[in-house]
Order: structure tokens, then C-alpha cells, then sequence
């Protein structure tokens, strides 16, 4: 966070800019993008608000149908990011899977799916051939 500036400063501003840099928790060959949150800010950023959305998405999130791709989000990419903010939760704890559980720190709290772009929007899709983040 950017000294002097408050979380909430922070997010104002984010929502505020023109282009908006994210990626996804999984991507299906048959084109559904999928994303888990726990503030929801992120996906509420891709769905609107910017004039332009950029989806930098390395191979290893591409899966090859929609349950694949939700299946990754949920037991891959959640529990990698559960320890990565230090979230006490018993997917960060255990890496395996996720629990569905009730933890104050759990950071699933909004799934979304993307079958396409939403009307209106500008959008990049940019897959890379290597690893990029969970």
C-alpha cells in the first residue's frame, strides 16, 4: 500500500483508474474464466468500471472445461493465496484443498464466471506460454 494512504484511499483510487490489470483463478479451454475473492474488488473490476481490462493469464491456469477450471480456483489457486496473505484458514494450513470453511480469514468469498466480455467493455486476453502466479 502506497504510504500515507489508507485502504480505502487505496481502492478508490484503483477503481478510478481507466485500465485495469488483473488475471484469472482458472480458464477453461471452452472459454470460461473463472475467479475466486475475498473483498470482491477484483472481480467487481473486471466485470465494470474501467475502460479497458487487461487479463494476463499464464499456462497454468488454463484447464479443459468449466469444472476443471472451478475445480482449480477452488483447491489450487485458493489455498496458494490463502498462504500467501497469511490467512489462518485450514486450506492454507493443509495446501490440499479447499474446505468450504467458515474462517474470519477466508478469502473465498465471491466466485465469478466470465463466458465472455461483459457488453460494452474493452477487453485484452493475454495467455502467456509459462507459469504466472496460482
Amino acid at each position: 500500500m502506497p504510504q500515507g494512504m489508507t485502504d480505502a484511499e487505496v481502492r478508490a483510487k484503483e477503481n478510478a483508474a481507466e485500465i485495469y490489470l488483473s488475471s484469472v483463478n482458472g480458464l477453461a479451454e471452452t472459454g470460461e474464466m473463472i475467479n475466486i475473492d475475498g473483498r470482491c474488488n477484483r472481480v467487481a473490476s473486471i466485470f465494470y468500471g474501467h475502460e479497458k481490462v487487461y487479463l494476463v493469464i499464464g499456462e497454468n491456469k488454463l484447464e479443459k472445461d468449466y469444472d476443471s477450471a472451478l475445480y482449480r480456483a477452488r483447491n489450487v489457486a485458493a489455498p496458494r493465496n490463502a498462504r500467501r496473505v497469511g490467512a489462518n484458514t485450514p486450506c492454507a494450513v493443509n495446501m490440499d484443498r479447499c474446505y468450504d470453511c467458515s474462517s474470519p480469514d477466508r478469502i473465498c468469498r465471491g466466485l465469478s464466471v466470465l463466458w465472455g466480455k461483459p457488453t460494452g467493455s474493452e477487453f485484452e486476453i493475454l495467455l502467456i506460454h509459462e507459469e504466472l502466479g496460482y
